[in-house]
């Protein structure tokens, strides 16, 4: 009998183990999400930013709507901070001055007019840089090799899948900040 109650314990405590937590589970329902309230993509990476100012209805600047607290203003000073363009501690969800000027830096870098506002120009040319890290891994790769933002599109157990885009980690030269949340939404800080 104690054998059993062994065997029985030791197979619940794997059972346990191999469970899918809640915060996995919920990237996985990623797979396949569509939406115009978060950013999402399927087939080539490099159309999957450039949607995004006519779903959100407007750029991303100094003073401008969907601006502050927002995720998807945490995805671009993600990217600004790979760049080396703002620091990891700037990343707050809030497009002040300061970010103003780093998506200035950006656009100049780039070779776009430098008005310091995200919209479609800005999204097209920083999905020109994402690559497929691994089969379920999306990077945006920084210019001057000064850092990267990762990401899972879809469910990241499925390669190369579609769907809601989660920011995994930004890497800038030693550092890294490890980001949580499912998705990147427009209208809620969900991310920090």
């Amino acid at each position: 009998m104690r054998k059993i109650l062994a065997a029985a314990a030791v197979l619940s405590g794997l059972a346990t183990a191999l469970a899918v937590t809640p915060a996995h589970a919920a990237v996985s329902k990623n797979s396949g999400a569509y939406s115009s309230s978060f950013v999402d993509g399927a087939g080539a990476l490099t159309d999957d930013f450039g949607e995004q100012a006519g779903e959100l209805g407007n750029s991303l600047c100094y003073g401008c709507g969907n601006s502050s607290n927002t995720d998807i203003v945490v995805l671009w000073q993600s990217i600004l901070a790979a760049e080396d363009f703002l620091t990891l501690s700037e990343i707050d969800g809030q497009f002040g001055p300061g970010t103003r000027d780093a998506t200035k830096a950006w656009q100049r870098r780039y070779g776009l007019t430098a008005d310091g506002m995200v919209g479609d120009a800005t999204w097209s040319k920083a999905d020109d840089r994402l690559r497929w890290l691994s089969s379920s891994r999306v990077s945006y790769a920084a210019g001057y090799q000064s850092g990267a933002v990762t990401f899972h599109r879809g469910d990241p157990n499925i390669a190369q899948d579609s769907g809601a885009y989660k920011v995994a980690e930004v890497y800038r030269y030693d550092h890294v900040k490890s980001m949580g949340g499912q998705r990147i939404e427009f209208n809620s800080l969900t991310i920090l």
